[in-house]
């Protein structure tokens, strides 16, 4: 009587080259950004070269243009309104980004202290991030209302004159929107803290490069 020899089949291994898995992990990674790249060309590269393309022609209403080269901004020199606008842009970096950078770094280092209820800070500090930069702008727009703002009644409750045009005088303005800046970037700082304890070396150096101000 015969017995049936069952004799296994040779399987063969596929063995995976170092230069092939780099090249899938590659496509991976351009599949995963993909959809970051397609809005940032769309919404910012396309936009940024349309605008330098528009600078040099003089667009009617009806939306014909023609060719005038550099007469835009031969007139955009000239004109008092932007070298003011420029003034204001400097003066508002001149006093923003070293506040910003300042309690940035403070805030960061904090939020990685043994202190009470971090998570609960560092939760807070992020919710400008998640809220539409519209809905904040009303609410500022709210605060800073002349009429019925909460800063000029706080103001008034003071004894104080609550009388401020914060948005409409040029003069206050300027802090308006400092005020406004110095609050979303401090609020939304994105803490990338490291679970590390402040006494572990490298601790302050983790928390500082953990830091990118908005």
């Amino acid at each position: 009587m015969k017995s049936d020899v069952i004799i296994p089949k040779e399987t063969t291994v596929r063995t995976v080259t170092p230069a092939q898995r780099k090249r899938k992990t590659a496509v991976w990674g351009w599949f995963f950004i993909a959809p970051t790249l397609i809005g940032l060309l769309i919404l910012n590269v396309i936009p940024l070269f349309q605008s330098l393309y528009m600078s040099f022609q003089s667009v009617s209403t009806f939306g014909t243009s023609t060719f005038v080269g550099l007469d835009n901004y031969l007139h955009m020199l000239q004109d008092p309104e932007f070298w003011q606008s420029l003034k204001n842009t400097f003066f508002y970096a001149a006093i923003q980004v070293p506040i910003t950078i300042i309690l940035s770094l403070f805030f960061a280092v904090l939020m990685n202290t043994k202190i009470k209820a971090v998570g609960l800070y560092r939760t807070i500090f992020f919710l400008p991030m998640i809220a539409a930069p519209a809905a904040v702008a009303m609410v500022w727009r709210w605060l800073f209302n002349s009429e019925y703002g909460l800063l000029n009644a706080v103001l008034d409750k003071l004894g104080y004159s609550g009388n401020i045009l914060w948005i409409t005088d040029p003069e206050v303005a300027i802090w308006s929107i400092i005020i406004v800046g110095r609050h979303w970037c401090v609020a939304g700082v994105r803490h990338h803290l490291h679970d590390v304890r402040p006494d572990e070396p490298g601790a302050e150096e983790y928390a500082v490069a953990g830091v990118h101000v908005l």
